[in-house]
């Protein structure tokens, strides 16, 4: 359930980028109401999928995308979707809004 929270926690910070300020405040509404009626740890959700370095984890995006993806097309999305970001937060947004435009089969990773 608490990796559920943080992807869906990620999922909204990516969309966040293209809303309006009274859009954004609802959004942040919603997810600090979703964090608190699931027990979820804000900590673990600000951390999400990524390592100490704030780099996604490929290893875990690998460990769930492996039965659905042959290994070509997973070093190929991988390839693809190397951020170029160098600050923590638009990392994850990049690599995730890579990876949902570049998916060949959407896959919950949750």
């Amino acid at each position: 359930m608490k990796q559920f929270v943080v992807f869906a926690v990620l999922c909204v910070i990516v969309s966040v980028q293209a809303l309006t300020d009274e859009q954004k405040a609802k959004v942040k509404q919603v997810s600090e109401k979703c964090i608190a009626s699931s027990g979820a740890d804000p900590a673990s959700v600000e951390k999400g999928r990524k390592d100490e370095n704030a780099d996604v984890r490929l290893d875990k995006v690998k460990e769930k995308i492996s039965n659905d993806l042959t290994e070509a097309q997973i070093e190929t999305l991988f390839a693809t979707c190397k951020p170029k970001a160098t600050v923590p937060v638009d990392k994850a947004a990049e690599f995730w809004k890579c990876y949902w435009a570049n998916t060949p089969k959407r896959i919950e990773l949750v």
